[in-house]
């Protein structure tokens, strides 16, 4: 929490220096770089502290892929957006507008130029924008943590399938698999994890949307995607013992 105080205020100072003295685009790219060395250094010192271990695998295939796409994860726990940032460059995230607020987060969020979930019709507009323009867009389908009575993941919302269809960017999945609790829907930020978490964080194949598919479609075939490799990850990680 204190790091997170420390970082929040440097951000809020480094936007206040920044932003009137660097073109748009300048000023963005530089938040978005701060963004990920500053959630980078934190999992380090997480990693250090015996708090996790986590595995990625696949990501080297966004090596030298340019042009505007979508990173789709599934959304197990709060700090999601932390890894995947910390780990693929130049990301602006659709996030929740209460979070745009947040004392915590705001610096930096609007130092990247991250883009609020309300009002839905403007979110749309900018993230199909920003795509055209070459932009990575980081967006969870689920809309929220997943819950548990939803077993693997939320139903997802209509957004992720309007916009890819909209813009014609490919969408890349990420698929996170735990095994533990810790920051899921309704865990207490104050309550600390009970043994080491272990992650697994793999980059899937790209989803493209071909020019007869409908939205809905769409959305429901990323799904799809996304079920059936948490459903095969969670039976591979049961015999690794990950679960």
């Amino acid at each position: 929490m204190a790091y997170w105080a420390v970082g929040g205020f440097l951000f809020v100072l480094a936007g206040l220096v920044l932003a009137p003295l660097l073109p748009l685009e300048k000023s963005r790219a530089t938040g978005q770089w701060l963004l990920q060395e500053a959630f980078d250094v934190f999992l380090r010192l997480l990693r250090l502290g015996g708090v996790f271990e986590c595995e990625f695998h696949g990501f080297e295939a966004l090596e030298g892929v340019t042009g505007g796409l979508i990173i789709a994860p599934n959304h197990p726990a709060l700090w999601d957006a932390v890894f995947v940032i910390a780990k693929i460059r130049g990301l602006r995230c659709i996030l929740k507008d209460s979070l745009m607020h947040n004392p915590f987060l705001r610096g930096g969020a609007k130092l990247a130029g991250f883009i609020p979930n309300k009002p839905a019709h403007k979110m749309l507009q900018h993230a199909i924008e920003a795509l055209r323009q070459g932009d990575r867009l980081l967006f969870f389908p689920e809309g929220t943590r997943t819950r548990k009575q939803e077993n693997v993941v939320n139903r997802f919302q209509g957004g992720i399938g309007i916009i890819a269809t909209q813009s014609s960017a490919p969408v890349w999945p990420v698929f996170i698999e735990t095994n533990s609790d810790y920051l899921c829907k309704g865990w207490p930020l104050w309550r600390l994890p009970e043994r080491k978490i272990k992650l697994r964080i793999t980059l899937g194949e790209p989803l493209a949307s071909p020019p007869d598919e409908s939205a809905t479609d769409f959305t429901e075939r990323l799904r799809a995607v996304c079920l059936a490799a948490l459903s095969n990850g969670s039976k591979t990680a049961e015999s690794a013992d990950m679960g």
